[in-house]
Parts: C-alpha cells; structure tokens; sequence
C-alpha cells in the first residue's frame, strides 16, 4: 500500500497576524517522512503559503487534497503547522456561540464538520495520523477519545502543570518572550474578511460574509449555517419575531443575509443554490449551526497529535535555524533522535516532558482509539 500525506504550511507574510515557522516546519517534515518513514517525494501533497510554485493551501485545495488521499485508502499523514481562527457566531440562544477552524491561507474557513464528512470514507483498516501544530485543535477528529492530555474528567497523561519561571535557561526564557500564539483572534478574522469583501464585517456576519466570498467552495459548516438561515427568510418569517429564535449573533446574520435576499440585482436561486444542495450522510438537523448529529466516525478512522490542549496556545518560535512551531520542532527532534520507533503515547508523553525543560506551557494531547495507543507513530520506520 503507497503511503501518501498531505503537509500544509501557512505564515500568513503581509497580513495583520503573521507567523514565521510554518514553513519551516512543513520542510522539515517533509525531510523526515523521506528520510525515516520511506514515504516517497511524488506521494507527499505540499502545500505552502510563500511559493508561488506549491500548491496554494486554500480552503478549497485542502479540502480537495485531503479528499483525494482518503479516497485512495491509502495509509497516510496529515501534517498542518497553521493557525486557529473562531468562527464566532451559530446564533443558537443555548449555543456559545464559537467554532474553532484551521484557517486557510485565503480566509476560507474549515471546521471539523468537513474533517468528519471526508473521514467517513475512510475504511477502518487504513490508518491515518494528523499532526496539527496549531491552537485549541482538539475537536477536529472528535470522534476519538483522549489518550493524552486534560478532558473533562480531569487530568489524563502526564507534564500537565505549568513551569513558567520553574528554573528554564535564560536562552529558553529570551525565546518565550518572543513566541507568537498560532491562533488568529475573532477581531483579526473580522479585519481579514472586510478587506477582502469590501463591507462591514461583525460577529453575525462572518459565516454569511465567508459564503459571500466562497460559496460551493464554503466549509460545510457555513453553507448548512447559510441553508438554515435563509430557510427563515424564506418562510418570511417577521423580523420582529427574529430575536424569539435567536440571540443577537443571530439576529445580525439573518439581517446581512436579509441585504442579499433582498438586492434585486442577485439571482436568490443562483446565490443560494450551493447552500440548499448541502446534505450527506450526517443528521444536519438542528439550531442555526446546524452541527452534524445522529451518524459518527468509526473509532478507527484517525490518529490525532494536536499542539496544546484546549485551554492553552500552541507556539510559534524564534530558533537560531529560523523560527519553528514547539509541537513541530519536539515530534521532530524525538523523531531524529529515537529514528522513528515511538509509539504514538511515547511521542506525545516526551514532547509534554520537552514543553516542560523548556519551560512552555503547552502540553500537546493524544486523541485515538484505545488500541492505537501504542501503536506506531504514523507507521514503522525503515
């Protein structure tokens, strides 16, 4: 069986929230899938953000990327070293009215509703780890339990606490105060979506301003979120009845998208259109989100190594060699240093340990099925 992955790098150079070791994380992964893994050049989908000559990692391009290599059941990775925006807005009185979303070098937003859909194809023998370098990542394969890290239940793993000022070099230290979150705040994402619509954007109007822009090419999520909110126009529904239904997030949705129902120069059928075909295998009944219900992943469909968890911020970090993600730079180092024999619990438990030495206070997290635990990281080396 070929063994395929997919590495998306994004620094984001020029915007209002760069990051300078994406790229450089991507590379080096790239080197080590190669070198220790034997996965092949031609078999490794790269996608970076600064070369005109890779693929650019749009919403679209991962989405498609990702898709292919799931319907090839090959065994693969999924290597993305990004940031996390939130998508701020369901409109739901008794939702909290957040979403957290890998963010795309061209704004195009996707949730892990997408991730699910994609992953629902994937046969259960085929093995497929992700790493995601990147903030508040957890819930992207949340189909899976947590192996490592600190659920609900409290603390599971190891290298929990927090070491800042607990006796790290003073090299160390210089470097933490230089470290850039990988998350994109609601407010950059708002400013990000303005310049490129033209129009006021607002919590309440960034999934209907993210479908302005991307429509059939929109996240699942904001397509079933435009679906269920212009199922309300059309039932024409009294605006004044409009806050009986949702909270204020709502509300202004329903009111950005009222603009567009209502410009007759925009054909409603056509406009829409994308957003009406939206269904599948999931329930999408529901609030105004709309979130995916009834039909699950199978336990078996991924291996999830995220950044940090969902309390904290995974980091991008100066580096004498040039700036790296500290998830990226420790799964490489141990990876290097062990050549490649790591269980997936190992791997994660010694790069809890490294975050430690080198006094962050990130903890990445382990998320699969029971008995991938200890399993190979990704696969057995050469």
């Amino acid at each position: 069986m070929a063994k395929r992955a997919m590495l998306v790098g994004c620094n984001y150079l020029g915007s209002y929230c760069p990051l300078y070791g994406c790229i450089n994380d991507v590379t080096n992964m790239r080197k080590i899938l190669m070198e220790v893994y034997g996965f092949k050049k031609k078999n490794i989908v790269f996608m970076v953000d600064t070369d005109e000559k890779s693929l650019m990692p749009t919403g679209k391009n991962i989405v498609q990327q990702l898709g292919k290599s799931i319907r090839l059941q090959s065994l693969g990775m999924c290597f993305i070293s990004i940031s996390v925006a939130t998508e701020a807005e369901t409109g739901d009185h008794e939702d909290d009215g957040e979403d957290e979303c890998i963010y795309p070098a061209d704004l195009n937003t996707i949730t892990d509703d997408t991730f699910r859909l994609l992953l629902a194809n994937l046969n259960p023998g085929v093995a497929f780890t992700f790493v995601f370098d990147s903030c508040h990542s957890g819930g992207l394969l949340d189909s899976q339990e947590l192996q490592v890290g600190v659920g609900k239940e409290g603390k599971i793993g190891s290298e929990t606490a927090s070491t800042r000022g607990g006796g790290v070099s003073e090299s160390a230290e210089r470097k933490i105060d230089w470290m850039i979150p990988r998350r994109i705040s609601t407010k950059s994402l708002i400013r990000h979506l303005a310049q490129a619509s033209g129009h006021e954007v607002k919590v309440g109007t960034i999934r209907s301003t993210i479908y302005q822009l991307f429509h059939e090419d929109a996240s699942i999520t904001v397509k079933m979120f435009v679906k269920n909110m212009s199922s309300r126009l059309e039932a024409e529904i009294p605006e004044e009845e409009w806050a009986n239904s949702y909270n204020e997030v709502g509300v202004s949705a329903l009111k950005h998208l009222k603009q567009m129902w209502d410009d007759r120069t925009i054909d409603n059928d056509k406009y829409f259109r994308s957003a009406r075909l939206v269904n599948g295998p999931l329930d999408f009944s529901g609030h105004a989100n709309a979130k995916p219900t009834g039909e699950t992943l199978l336990p078996s469909t991924g291996t999830l190594v995220n950044g940090c968890q969902s309390d904290q911020t995974s980091a991008d970090m100066p580096g004498d060699n040039g700036s790296y993600g500290a998830l990226s730079n420790a799964v490489q180092t141990l990876v290097r240093k062990h050549a490649g024999k790591l269980s997936n619990k190992q791997l994660v438990n010694m790069t809890r340990a490294m975050m430690v030495e080198e006094g962050l206070d990130q903890r990445p997290c382990l998320y699969c099925r029971k008995d991938k635990v200890n399993a190979p990281f990704i696969c057995s080396p050469l």
